[in-house]
């Protein structure tokens, strides 16, 4: 069995630039808002970078990146902590993560929703970030205007179409 390769800065700087040239390919359209890269590993030695993305049913989509022993963790809050029909609402949300490709839902920080993953460090390829980007706000549009208004009616009213 071959393992993946353990992170240093080396397979840092190779993801930043794999970001970049993803980056780069979507520069002229405004799907992409900005990536922002903590140069420094963090006291667990995890570099992050943060992927600013525009949704239609949710303005921004945040896409978390760490760069772990030997894994890319991926990960997106979907909506906070709900405050009302929790039992309809984890239900409807474990439904939808049966149908879910290459993202899986979760209970995060704080009681949070999130979209998850973790992809081997020498799989994340400029095709593979593109196909999770693609997921990532695929599935945020998707169930965002129902998991809010389901979890916090009070808050949430879903816009109009553009």
């Amino acid at each position: 069995m071959t393992r993946a390769p353990l992170s240093d800065d080396a397979a840092a700087a190779r993801l930043n630039d794999t970001l970049q040239h993803w980056a780069a390919q979507w520069n002229a359209n405004s799907f992409v808002g900005s990536i922002e890269h903590q140069p420094l590993p963090d006291d667990k030695g995890h570099f992050h970078w943060l992927i600013r993305l525009r949704g239609e049913e949710k303005d921004v989509i945040t896409l978390w990146l760490s760069l772990r022993q030997r894994t890319v963790f991926a990960e997106t809050e979907l909506m906070p902590a709900p405050d009302e029909h929790h039992d309809e609402l984890y239900r409807y949300l474990l439904v939808k993560n049966h149908e879910l490709r290459e993202l899986y839902l979760a209970i995060g920080p704080e009681e949070g929703i999130y979209l998850v993953t973790q992809i081997p460090i020498n799989e994340l390829t400029i095709e593979r970030l593109d196909e999770l980007v693609g997921a990532t706000v695929h599935y945020v549009d998707e169930m965002y205007p129902t998991a809010m208004t389901m979890g916090l009616p009070s808050v949430y009213r879903r816009r109009r179409p553009r």
